[in-house]
């Protein structure tokens, strides 16, 4: 049976290719990936606990990165950089895979190398309209590089680059939920307003929820609060009751798509793989960018939406009460619009991204 490495930071199109790869039968798939949320936490990270469960083999990396704020983190984060080349190196080495498949963050960098080092051959799949740093290293190392975005193209050599779209699980078109409070909560919504920073969470996205839930009284929402719990983000959600909400730390992969598609509007961070998924699902959206993320890319990923005429921007140093209720107003009063021009934007998207992936690691095993 054929070993195949993935690595990297980036789990949701991580796992459209491990469903399609277990289709075949021919592959043993091996994971590398960070075990706790963030620097500092002791909170399992989302890919560990949904790695495990799916009965794969998890390698734990202890990296570090180039931070793009000093914190108290940013000395023992470089500190780590060695250790991280040395797990990779060692895993390698006595694994020996055929193939490395990355999907980016400072965690797929030394894996990338050391396979390099090893000859073992590499791919990556970039989700970001703008490549992040770590896929930017790994493109001098890797044999070819699939992109989500044509926009991408300008940052790599053309021969070595395919357009393929973003890698989706099947589970994002699911209409029932598998948690019982989530689908008791979806079975009761109206208006429901989906709000999540993601699989980690945002502790801005957080704190601004639970200090104007009034603006939300007549709506119902579904609170992905994440899995880091930063400064007690979850344990003071959990405090909240009221009909009308509900919070979760995370939500599952089939979870996710029943509450996708039930969602009217959904409240967010606007990273590649959400920016992709909103598309795809045909909803509006507010996408609030993470400021600090490398080469502004949420902002830009954010662009392609309201370009599109899917979703309006708000800046983060901008949000306020009456700049969100502005926009939910907006978006509700001119609904059918936004249907009508994220169905036109949709059909845009390339289609089948984890099948021509595979395709092509059949191809070269």
């Amino acid at each position: 049976m054929t070993k195949i490495v993935l690595c990297g930071g980036h789990l949701t199109p991580a796992l459209a290719q491990i469903e399609e790869l277990k289709k075949t039968k021919n592959f043993e798939i091996l994971f590398f990936g960070r075990k706790y949320a963030t620097e500092g936490s002791r909170n399992q990270s989302s890919e560990y606990r949904i790695i495990k469960n799916l009965k794969i083999r998890f390698y734990p990396i202890t990296t570090g990165r180039l931070q793009r704020k000093f914190t108290k983190y940013t000395v023992f984060s470089l500190l780590k950089i060695p250790i991280g080349f040395l797990q990779s190196f060692i895993y390698l080495l006595i694994l020996r895979p055929k193939m490395i498949i990355s999907f980016g963050s400072y965690l797929s960098v030394p894996v990338v190398i050391c396979g390099w080092l090893l000859g073992i051959d590499s791919i990556a799949h970039e989700q970001a309209s703008v490549p992040g740093l770590a896929t930017k290293i790994n493109s001098l190392f890797v044999k070819k590089i699939f992109l989500s975005w044509r926009q991408s193209l300008d940052f790599f050599p053309s021969e070595k680059t395919e357009v393929i779209g973003n890698l989706i699980r099947k589970s994002i078109f699911s209409s029932h939920a598998t948690s019982k409070d989530v689908a008791s909560f979806l079975k009761k919504s109206k208006n429901l307003i989906l709000v999540t920073g993601g699989n980690q969470g945002s502790h801005f996205l957080n704190k601004f929820v639970f200090g104007n839930l009034n603006l939300f009284k007549d709506f119902f929402i579904l609170h992905q609060v994440g899995t880091v719990n930063y400064m007690g983000d979850f344990d003071w959600a959990k405090t909240i009751k009221k009909k009308n909400y509900l919070a979760v730390d995370y939500l599952k992969s089939q979870d996710f798509g029943a509450v996708l598609g039930k969602a009217k509007i959904v409240i967010c961070r606007s990273g590649a793989n959400t920016v992709w998924e909103l598309a795809l699902c045909k909803k509006p959206a507010i996408l609030i960018p993470l400021p600090i993320s490398a080469g502004s890319e949420q902002l830009k990923n954010a662009q392609i939406l309201e370009n599109a005429h899917l979703a309006k921007i708000i800046n983060q140093k901008d949000l306020s009460p009456k700049r969100l209720k502005d926009a939910l107003g907006e978006i509700f009063t001119n609904y059918s619009n936004y249907l009508e021009t994220a169905n036109r934007f949709q059909k845009t998207l390339p289609k089948n991204a984890s099948a021509k992936l595979s395709a092509y690691i059949l191809s070269y095993t």
